[in-house]
């Protein structure tokens, strides 16, 4: 895994470190700072999640392996504004990495990929106009690894997380 240059390890940002460090493919699967996440402890922003803490998913509640943040400069987005996908979908813009794994499960599935529900990488749904590429002067990316691969509740949408890598 190739590390990059702009992991964050400043306590002061009040972020949950864990001791992951992004890779480049992970930043493009990141979720923003802000956004919250569906826990057994309710509605946190993802930003205040740590190893340990429990995450509601799709499978039950799942315990957090590991939390990679960072703090990027310049970098490109995917913006999905409030109820694009439907009625309150999600609950505000959300912004993530372009490559982040969203489930779907509505006629975009289908049309999409042939199937009844698909994960597919966020910049496939991009029309430019409410879901759009954006570039963003400075952003923090958090991405949450577990067990196993997992899809969360975050902002509204169903987004699929990592599962924790072992060295080779």
């Amino acid at each position: 895994m190739q590390v990059t240059e702009n992991v964050v390890s400043d306590m002061s940002l009040g972020l949950s470190m864990g001791s992951l460090r992004l890779s480049q493919e992970m930043e493009a699967c990141a979720i923003a700072a802000g956004t919250l996440v569906l826990t057994l402890c309710g509605a946190r922003p993802i930003e205040q999640i740590a190893p340990g803490d429990r995450v509601i998913t799709r499978s039950g509640a799942r315990v957090v392996r590991e939390v990679g943040v960072a703090r990027l400069q310049a970098a490109k987005v995917l913006r999905i504004s409030e109820g694009v996908l439907a009625k309150d979908t999600p609950e505000a813009d959300v912004v993530i990495g372009p490559n982040q794994p969203i489930l779907l499960r509505d006629w975009r599935a289908p049309a999409l990929a042939g199937q009844s529900q698909a994960l597919l990488p966020a910049l496939r749904l991009a029309d430019g106009e409410y879901i759009r590429e954006e570039t963003v002067s400075e952003v923090v990316m958090v991405t949450l690894c577990f067990d196993r691969a997992e899809v969360i509740y975050a902002g509204g949408l169903e987004l699929a997380c990592a599962a924790v890598s072992v060295p080779a």
